[in-house]
């Protein structure tokens, strides 16, 4: 299934249209190039992260219903390789953002560092051997190299109706790369390099930020029970519902209730508990797992009840969400 599911984030109502802006312009080039140097950082290397960063966040929140978005152009002064929040922008400068690009609140990347730690073992590797028409393989000594890179991304949603931060939050990423060859240079060949790695786990903060003040869409996945030794029509509506004909399975298992035997019961009941679920009907999928495990003593309805109530307070949450979306329209 794919569902909409809401933010940790309640962003106002008014909210509907969001600029981002690029706030990681060092404050001084002197100090860039001495940050620069400390961290081993090249500054296209860090443009090219944040770029890469905000395009990442741009592209996540449009996948949302929730928002509209809309880029700067300009590249304001504000943190330096990134690891304290410089103090928030005034309001004039915010209001000004804001009525430039007619948005209803501003999100700034306010500062970005990255880094890059290689490690390096000898090991046995695997090689390949070719001989006339025959490959095979041998292992020899060699080197594997691991590239860990790291992303922290501070964020600030500033809300210029009410003068408010909505939120403050910095996300750290990262991620590990390999490679391995007879030689340490040849390997280091291989492996990612830097800038590039910079960008990827760029992406995967800009992403993450995204889905914290954004409804976004999710796969949820639910099993149901198959086949019954004891009553066929368990069967029979499961190949109804692997072919997504949910109402005419869940006609054929209730059919098939009046009767039954106490564990196909709980499998019939519980499988329309699925069905319900699959086509919406939140509290009646709660209702169909509760009889499952009250009628029949199936001990997994109980447990989904569980799931579903904390889906049904997702439910709420979310309609809060989006009411807030549909009302401004």
């Amino acid at each position: 299934m794919t569902r909409l599911v809401p933010a940790p984030v309640t962003v106002p109502a008014h909210v509907q249209r969001i600029v981002l802006v690029d706030r990681t312009k060092p404050q001084s080039e002197g100090l860039a190039v001495i940050g620069g140097i400390i961290t081993g950082e090249l500054p296209f290397e860090v443009r090219n992260a944040v770029q890469a960063t905000l395009s990442s966040l741009q592209m996540t929140l449009n996948s949302s219903p929730r928002f509209q978005i809309v880029r700067s152009t300009e590249r304001l002064p504000g943190g330096i390789f990134g690891q304290m929040f410089p103090n928030p922008m005034d309001w004039y400068t915010v209001e000004q953002l804001a009525n430039r690009y007619q948005a209803d609140a501003v999100l700034t990347l306010e500062n970005f560092s990255s880094d890059f730690i290689i490690t390096d073992q000898k090991r046995l590797i695997k090689k390949t051997i070719t001989e006339g028409k025959n490959t095979r393989q041998i292992e020899v000594q060699g080197y594997y190299l691991e590239g860990l890179a790291t992303v922290s991304a501070g964020f600030r949603l500033y809300d210029p109706k009410d003068r408010n931060i909505i939120d403050q939050q910095r996300f750290e990423k990262r991620n590990i790369w390999t490679a391995e060859a007879e030689t340490k240079a040849q390997a280091m060949l291989l492996l990612i390099p830097k800038a590039d790695a910079a960008r990827a786990v760029g992406e995967m903060a800009g992403a993450g930020y995204a889905t914290k003040i954004a409804p976004m869409y999710a796969e949820i996945n639910r099993g149901f029970f198959p086949k019954s030794k004891t009553d066929p029509a368990v069967v029979t509506g499961a190949r109804l519902a692997e072919v997504d004909q949910w109402e005419q399975a869940i006609a054929t298992w209730q059919a098939a209730l009046p009767g039954v035997d106490d564990k196909s019961g709980g499998m019939l009941a519980y499988n329309i508990a699925v069905g319900y679920e699959v086509l919406g009907s939140l509290d009646l999928a709660k209702e169909w797992a509760g009889r499952a495990y009250t009628e029949f003593g199936l001990n997994k309805g109980k447990n989904y009840v569980t799931t579903l109530n904390g889906l049904l307070q997702q439910q709420f949450l979310l309609e809060q969400q989006m009411q807030q979306n549909s009302e401004m329209k």
